[in-house]
């Protein structure tokens, strides 16, 4: 019987099984149910023509036969995941990696990816969700427009541009209600949230703005939560509640008066976004060069429209 006709999936049962000596901890371990598990190894055993496991009390153990073979298999998988290593740094080798909170990459990034095209080279550019800035290294990010500092001394960063952060609404939500442009026009309509444990977590909370206002109210944790600005801003234009969110990211739908910024009496949040990248590296000066070229372009798309 050749390798290539052994299911994998038999295979990381078997192991997990051997470190386990228990079916129900390597399926916990394997993300499946027991009954997976124990279905794997039987299949394994039907294809082999040899016993793999036997029971023992609540446990299982290994026949001789497969514990005289699992540091093959062992080794096996470690080469298996070398390889696949391999792989990925060869893939990151002909690629430019940019990471951003989605909604900024969907929204502002992508559309602006032209201006550096040249600067590119032959890479292929890679748009993934935000990493912490410490771990850019580990996880293959050349660029990250991040809002967060980091303490690493081996990373350069450049200021990007600051932003608003404003609350809005669909104007159907406050059409029939009796509200002013203050503060308290907050007190009464329901709140949006956009959850940071799921997506994007570069805005302030609504806490953070009602404690700005200096106002309270009980139910600020109330409210739906959404993964990603821009879904929580369709709801917001079903007229579902008001958002809190950043205005560059809402402008699309601001201009056009799908939504309206609302309680302008008190001082925007803000926050701030950086270019950061590796000092050291094989794409360290192109990136140093791509950061660059967005803070340029970027210069006179906001002067004027955004504090700096």
């Amino acid at each position: 019987m050749m390798l290539r006709d052994l299911p994998l999936s038999a295979l990381r049962a078997l192991a997990a099984a051997a470190r386990t000596g228990s079916l129900t901890r390597a399926a916990e371990q394997l993300g499946v149910t027991p009954g997976a598990v124990g279905h794997q190894l039987r299949q394994l055993e039907e294809r082999l023509g040899v016993k793999l496991v036997r029971r023992d009390g609540n446990g299982i153990v290994l026949t001789r036969a497969a514990e005289t073979a699992l540091p093959d298999i062992d080794r096996g998988f470690d080469a298996l995941s070398s390889g696949l290593r391999r792989l990925r740094f060869e893939r990151r080798a002909e690629s430019f990696t940019i990471c951003a909170d989605p909604s900024f990459a969907s929204l502002w990034l992508a559309p602006r990816l032209d201006r550096v095209r040249a600067a590119l080279g032959r890479l292929d550019v890679r748009i993934v969700a935000s990493v912490a800035l410490d771990s850019m290294l580990e996880e293959g990010v050349d660029l990250a427009i991040s809002y967060r500092n980091s303490s690493a001394k081996d990373l350069a960063s450049l200021d990007l541009f600051t932003e608003r952060v404003i609350p809005a609404c669909a104007p159907s939500l406050i059409r029939n209600r009796p509200w002013s442009d203050g503060a308290e026009t907050l007190d009464r309509l329901p709140l949006l949230h956009i959850d940071p444990t799921m997506g994007d977590d570069v805005y302030p909370t609504w806490r953070d703005w009602f404690t700005a206002a200096g106002r309270q109210r009980r139910d600020l944790d109330q409210g739906p939560r959404f993964a990603l600005t821009i879904v929580v801003a369709q709801a917001a234009i079903a007229g579902l509640g008001a958002l809190l969110a950043s205005e560059l990211v809402l402008r699309r739908h601001l201009e056009p008066g799908q939504l309206i910024e609302i309680a302008r009496d008190v001082p925007a949040l803000t926050i701030k976004r950086r270019l950061v990248w590796p000092l050291h590296g094989p794409k360290a000066r192109r990136a140093a060069a791509i950061a660059a070229l967005l803070a340029q372009a970027t210069g006179s798309e906001i002067e004027g429209a955004l504090p700096s």
